[in-house]
């Protein structure tokens, strides 16, 4: 399990990807100023169930965890102690992210656009309020498929494949991000993204 600072992105070459595991599956998102709740249960639940069929598939996977630190800002939220909860249920997971780390990121999916008019509209809300919700995911997306880099992000957590746990209230958001990828030079790894909804409260 990684937890990353920040870095600079862009001063980095970066080798071609060698492997890629089969899937990166998502799940327990949390804001920094929420508590585990019943909606990180229910996430493990379905990680169970998911993690079950892909090793009867044999298929391999990495588990990833994206801490929204930019929604919400809490300085403190006890990583260790929401690693250690997850590690004590049996999904320890291999990166936890903060959101925040993706800033660059998100920069980097706007200069991919090939949609002005979904570029202009980013930019004026970026302006007039802060990053969006959507342009956060896809750029979350892209690095997990391995189309965005970032330095420490490595190879073996990379994957062809995503399927993404998250609150079903999340779904405006979530197809926000798939038109926002299929806009980019990166059309058509929205076709790699998959999803299993669960009930969940709405905090974007």
């Amino acid at each position: 399990m990684a937890l990353y600072g920040y870095e600079d992105i862009f001063t980095q070459k970066y080798p071609a990807i060698k492997t890629m595991k089969d899937v990166s599956i998502e799940y327990a998102h949390i804001y920094t100023n929420d508590k585990i709740s019943k909606e990180h249960e229910l996430s493990l639940e379905t990680l169970s169930k998911c993690r079950e069929e892909l090793d009867r598939n044999a298929q391999s996977f990495v588990l990833t965890v994206l801490v929204d630190d930019y929604s919400f800002p809490d300085p403190t939220f006890d990583y260790d102690t929401f690693t250690s909860w997850l590690t004590d249920k049996g999904f320890k997971p291999d990166i936890i992210f903060r959101e925040s780390q993706l800033i660059p990121l998100c920069d980097e999916v706007l200069k991919k656009l090939k949609d002005d008019n979904l570029h202009e509209q980013l930019n004026d809300y970026i302006k007039s309020k802060k990053y969006p919700c959507s342009l956060f995911i896809s750029a979350w997306y892209l690095l997990r498929l391995g189309r965005l880099r970032y330095p420490s992000f490595n190879e073996e957590l990379y994957a062809s494949r995503l399927i993404n746990i998250l609150p079903k209230s999340f779904k405006p958001f979530e197809d926000k991000a798939i038109e926002i990828i299929s806009a980019t030079e990166f059309a058509g790894a929205e076709k790699m993204i998959e999803y299993s909804f669960i009930e969940g409260r709405l905090i974007a």
